[in-house]
């Protein structure tokens, strides 16, 4: 009897343990996840039927298409407490993606390169959601032809560029250039156990922090076979960009070094190109740089973070000044494609490294694009992706007292709590994927007064 009653005072506790930690992993998302995503903008190409699991794609879609399906889920009680997923299975393979914890209603899933013109029916299963017998609409775009194109990446910072285009600039490294705007000797990783925390030496730990970054922005796209002829490091200072907009002559400081010369980083510069940069730390001057570049160049596609779903300052305004070099230079051929690395509520994409890259959360917020743009990473690809993000020095585990036992304590326990309460905010786990996610723009937009005030707007 007194095990009986043991026993059922130990499976109350972990139903209620379950429930907490169930109802403060779904209160974890920014935004109710009970919530239809709302696309307004996507076009219907389609309706197809999904019955007991299956749905057949119409012949009128190609193979090479990017293709969105818009399916209602539903989590079951599990589902809140270990994040649900979405099986997809055709005879080209097996992938996952990922539904918030307790989930429910419309969600946008990646179809791209799951199929082919030999077999059109796909497989969906539910992990700890269900998926109805539904009609789903399905958006359609024929993907562009990128070879033989020039793509010019801009990155805020170094390992930007790897986290949201790696694959891309891989597959097109010969017509490929990358530029790195800032510096990023700011920022939330130290080197604490090599440093004194006086500011002496606080200052020479930014500057060393700035040397390896801006060493990982000129050396790491070498290992996708881009030329150092082709890689630039415009030297600005990290979370400066936002303060040099709002002053555009002014020279802006770095706020973690004492000095506005942006000479200190751009010296690294390698590339022939480096030779015709020019200005201060202001915002004229990266203006006018981006302009020099992009003349210079002469890229078809531009990719850089979107304005209206890119939380970070440097994302946003890096984009803000390459729009607006290519206004000042009546640039109009090509497309911008854009991305997200940091989403507004920073919960976006969710699950494991190898899952799909689908659309985020939208509520009607505005979000200017015209397509989308899937691009596919094979297991070989996304293995090369990561290696190159092991490559930089800020997103590796903080040197601070690295191998200090107390240190490996606190984080094994830290880490055990962000497991279980928490969802997964490491860049690496996040954006290595099956594919990288683009949202395209054709650069003649920036030249009409509505859509450029569209473009810029801030999330």
């Amino acid at each position: 009897m007194l095990l009986l009653v043991l026993f059922c005072m130990i499976l109350c506790l972990l139903v209620i343990a379950a429930f907490i930690v169930a109802s403060i992993r779904r209160k974890r998302f920014a935004y109710d996840v009970s919530r239809d995503y709302e696309y307004g903008q996507l076009p219907k190409s389609a309706t197809v039927s999904l019955r007991e699991g299956e749905l057949i794609l119409p012949d009128t879609i190609g193979a090479n298409d990017t293709v969105i399906a818009r399916i209602n889920v539903k989590s079951g009680w599990l589902g809140r407490l270990v994040m649900p997923w979405i099986g997809v299975k055709t005879n080209r393979g097996e992938w996952r993606a990922y539904v918030e914890h307790g989930g429910n209603g419309a969600r946008y899933l990646n179809l791209t390169d799951t199929f082919d013109d030999g077999s059109r029916k796909i497989t969906l299963s539910g992990n700890r959601v269900s998926l109805p017998d539904q009609e789903v609409e399905l958006s359609v775009y024929p993907r562009e032809c990128l070879s033989g194109k020039k793509i010019l990446v801009l990155a805020p910072h170094a390992d930007d560029a790897e986290l949201a285009a790696y694959g891309l600039y891989e597959k097109h490294a010969a017509d490929t250039l990358v530029v790195t705007i800032t510096a990023g000797e700011g920022g939330s990783f130290h080197y604490n156990n090599m440093y004194a925390r006086n500011p002496e030496q606080m200052q020479a730990q930014y500057l060393q922090k700035g040397r390896m970054r801006v060493w990982n922005s000129l050396t790491v796209p070498l290992l996708a076979g881009v030329s150092s002829e082709n890689i630039l490091q415009l030297g600005y200072f990290d979370s400066t960009l936002q303060v040099m907009k709002q002053n555009p002559d002014a020279d802006v400081k770095s706020t973690k070094l004492d000095t506005a010369d942006v000479n200190l980083f751009r010296r690294a510069n390698t590339s022939s190109l480096s030779k015709g940069l020019n200005g201060g730390s202001n915002w004229r001057g990266l203006v006018n740089n981006l302009a020099y570049i992009i003349e210079t160049f002469q890229p078809d596609i531009i990719v850089s973070p979107s304005p209206n779903i890119d939380a970070h300052k440097d994302h946003q305004y890096t984009t803000i000044a390459a729009v607006e070099a290519l206004k000042q230079l009546d640039y109009r051929k090509g497309s911008l494609f854009l991305h997200t690395l940091h989403f507004l509520s920073d919960d976006f994409p969710i699950g494991k490294s190898g899952s799909m890259l689908s659309l985020p959360p939208m509520f009607g917020q505005p979000f200017h694009f015209h397509s989308v743009y899937s691009l596919p990473l094979n297991k070989e690809e996304q293995n090369r992706k990561l290696l190159a993000l092991d490559a930089m020095n800020d997103i590796r585990p903080n040197a601070n007292g690295y191998a200090d036992w107390k240190t490996m304590i606190f984080r094994g326990l830290n880490g055990l709590r962000h497991h279980v309460f928490d969802i997964d905010r490491d860049l690496v786990n996040r954006f290595v994927r099956s594919n990288e996610l683009f949202y395209v723009v054709p650069v003649s937009d920036v030249h009409q007064e509505d859509s450029y005030q569209k473009i810029v707007q801030c999330g």
